[in-house]
């Protein structure tokens, strides 16, 4: 055989070979029936969790602050307080000053007059429960209406919302020329704390005490028998277990008053309210403790709890954690 016909031989295979491999490669990416292996699933989920779902992080941002002295703090708390009244106050005065010359008739029918007396001219008559404006009274207690005419003041009133309203603010500005700041706790059981409703509210939160209206009772024994309302909420606070305890949910007795040894829960006090524990726990205070001499914490411990030596200290300590929490 020629060299050259084995050149054209050698030519030709290797050109069918090379038709025969593209061939075959075409078939395979082409061809429907020819499924590809997927891709792994998982692991691309948790590629997109990564890529996309990066963990957040949050800077704390800082906080300065000024040192000032507690006295100030609280002049300055009570100063606000004063503040916030007195434009309660203002803002009711306002309100009512608006309706004050509203009257409400009284009488089932009501002669409107031409003059300020029972022989004028009857302009027109109203009715029952009707409300009149008044611009002035008259000496002999017949009114001048803003509308005209004149009527017999004793068959009308002042409409009594605004009676209400006028007590209020009356009560208001009273409370804010007698705020007193809130004062630090210390042994003496008789002291003022110069708490106010909402600084107790604040001391109860977050404690099964909240929410049973036991501020008002904590102020009350404070006033009437000047007993520390710091020294109250403590005692409550540990004999009760913040107000967890089965005497203080079942008897609403926050003292374990009378729970005396051996049949505790039945020889326990029971109470309609918790406020009334509170109410009760102040006359026992005052009548066998205050009156008798026992006048710190240290010396109603010796009568209240001789068993434990430490509830003084355990009082004390929670007078101080509250006091932190203003």
């Amino acid at each position: 055989m020629s060299n050259r016909l084995k050149q054209q031989l050698i030519t030709y295979f290797l050109s069918l070979t090379f038709i025969l491999t593209m061939g075959n490669s075409f078939e395979i990416r082409h061809n429907p029936y020819i499924v590809a292996a997927p891709e792994p699933i998982v692991k691309a989920n948790v590629d997109i969790i990564r890529s996309e779902y990066k963990p957040l992080t949050y800077s704390q941002p800082t906080i300065k602050l000024t040192s000032i002295n507690y006295s100030e703090k609280k002049t300055e708390e009570s100063q606000k307080f004063v503040q916030a009244i007195q434009k309660i106050a203002s803002k009711e005065l306002t309100q009512i000053e608006k309706t004050l010359n509203e009257y409400e008739v009284t009488s089932e029918h009501l002669n409107i007059r031409s003059k300020a007396n029972a022989a004028s001219k009857i302009l027109s008559v109203i009715n029952k429960g009707e409300l009149i404006e008044v611009i002035n009274a008259a000496k002999n207690g017949w009114l001048a209406l803003k509308q005209g005419g004149y009527v017999n003041g004793k068959y009308t009133k002042l409409k009594i919302e605004n009676v209400k309203k006028i007590a209020q603010v009356k009560t208001l500005s009273l409370q804010s020329s007698v705020v007193k700041d809130i004062a630090k706790p210390t042994s003496n059981v008789k002291s003022d704390s110069g708490l106010r409703e909402a600084n107790i509210e604040e001391i109860l939160k977050g404690t099964s005490l909240a929410g049973h209206d036991l501020e008002k009772a904590i102020l009350e024994i404070e006033e009437e028998f000047g007993i520390n309302a710091y020294f109250t909420i403590a005692v409550m606070k540990l004999e009760s277990g913040n107000g967890k305890s089965r005497i203080a949910k079942n008897k609403n007795n926050l003292f374990g008053l009378n729970a005396l040894d051996g049949d505790v829960y039945n020889k326990a006090f029971s109470f309609k309210t918790k406020g009334d524990s509170v109410r009760k726990f102040g006359q026992l205070i005052s009548k066998n403790y205050i009156n008798k001499g026992y006048t710190t914490v240290e010396k109603v411990s010796k009568k209240y709890c001789q068993a434990n030596p430490k509830w003084s200290g355990a009082v004390k300590a929670i007078m101080k954690s509250d006091y932190s929490k203003l």
